[in-house]
């Protein structure tokens, strides 16, 4: 029988296009999918009907925060204002944060460990990680944006440092994603008969 896992998607954009979980959802898996912009979520209630779809920003603080949207189902959408400095066409708005932990702790997937992390949000990607209890949730995949061309700048940003700190190692790199793979997973991928 295959495996029905369970993914998180923070900064999910669209239910199909561009999407690191519509594969896994045709598999039979099942997830949360949180999204900044409600049109998105929107769109994943009809598309993904047995996946969770959360209109939320998330960040490793509640409450509100400002964000920059350049238009109507952007691409782009972050919390963090350097990352729309020099670009044209942005607007501030304003809108609630969770902590990732938060979120999920009030769904039916509580204390589920997540088989697959993936985390778009255009900037603000290590405050979303940070905002996750690692030691409940355990993500054992980790996808996630990396903005540095060689692997020795990416060893020095904050980003990888904090998956280090996890015990997590790079184990697939593609475009501008990085793939981080939990202790377990390293031990499958280098024992696969274990």
């Amino acid at each position: 029988k295959d495996y029905r896992g369970f993914f998180v998607d923070v900064g999910c954009f669209h239910p199909k296009k561009y999407s690191n979980t519509w594969a896994l959802y045709k598999k039979g898996w099942r997830g949360v999918n949180i999204d900044i912009d409600s049109i998105k979520t929107e769109g994943f209630n009809i598309a993904r009907p047995h996946d969770l779809n959360i209109c939320c920003a998330v960040s490793n603080k509640e409450g509100e925060l400002e964000y920059f949207s350049n238009g109507f189902y952007a691409l782009t959408t972050s919390l963090d204002e350097k990352f729309t400095e020099g670009k044209s066409g942005y607007v501030k708005k304003t809108t609630r944060t969770s902590r990732l932990t938060t979120l999920l702790d009030d769904t039916k997937f509580k204390d589920r460990k997540i088989d697959f992390l993936t985390v778009d949000a255009e900037g603000h990607d290590l405050e979303v990680l940070e905002s996750l209890d690692f030691e409940r949730y355990a993500p054992s995949l980790v996808a996630v944006e990396a903005h540095q061309p060689l692997f020795k700048e990416l060893c020095e940003t904050p980003l990888y440092k904090f998956f280090e700190t996890k015990g997590y190692c790079l184990v697939g790199w593609c475009g501008l994603t990085i793939l981080m793979a939990a202790p377990s997973l390293q031990e499958t991928l280098t024992n696969p008969d274990s």
